[in-house]
């Protein structure tokens, strides 16, 4: 006789009681996937590169604009709470303070990915469509390029473009807001 195993899957408050009950150390890296703790990989020094460059890059909006989060949770589900690179959020006086943002507040989510870019574009970017966040900014930083989903649905995005070396990009949030592909890539 066979028996099926299954998994057990935790919601975003299990997930924050073990964090409280100290079930992970201060120095884990851990994300809330579908209901799985995933261990994060290892921030290269070329990733961690790519995200100051876009730090320094997105601090010239205005705080009235937008706030900037770095690698910070955002709640996607009951499920899913993300630690994605970079995010751009709607202003809010408490700056977040008395929950994690939700997909509506997120006005651009943006991942770096060396060694987990066939995870983050088949698993997070999904789920970042299914949740609603208008744009993903994907820095595929093995093959040196970027790539933008746009108009999300529950099946995914439905406008995918992909960015090269010179060239330019802007967020549809900030449509005069350009950033060069170059840039970031270093």
């Amino acid at each position: 006789m066979s028996v099926q195993m299954q998994r057990r899957l935790f919601t975003v408050q299990e997930y924050h009681l073990m964090a409280e009950a100290g079930v992970f150390g201060e120095d884990d890296r851990v994300e809330l996937i579908e209901g799985e703790i995933i261990e994060m990989a290892a921030i290269g020094t070329r990733h961690a590169s790519c995200v100051k460059r876009l730090i320094a890059v997105f601090s010239d909006l205005e705080r009235r604009r937008a706030i900037l989060g770095v690698q910070d949770p955002i709640q996607l589900t009951e499920r899913t709470e993300p630690q994605p690179d970079v995010v751009l959020l709607q202003p809010r006086s408490d700056y977040y303070a008395t929950a994690h943002p939700m997909p509506s507040e997120v006005l651009l989510l943006v991942e770096v990915s060396d060694s987990t870019v066939d995870f983050d574009r088949d698993v997070k970017v999904p789920n970042y469509a299914r949740s609603g966040i208008q744009e993903v900014w994907l820095w595929d930083l093995e093959a040196n390029c970027l790539e933008v989903y746009r108009n999300p649905t529950a099946n995914g995005y439905t406008s995918i473009q992909r960015f090269e070396r010179g060239e330019i990009i802007s967020p549809l949030a900030f449509p005069d807001f350009q950033v060069s592909v170059d840039l970031i890539l270093g």
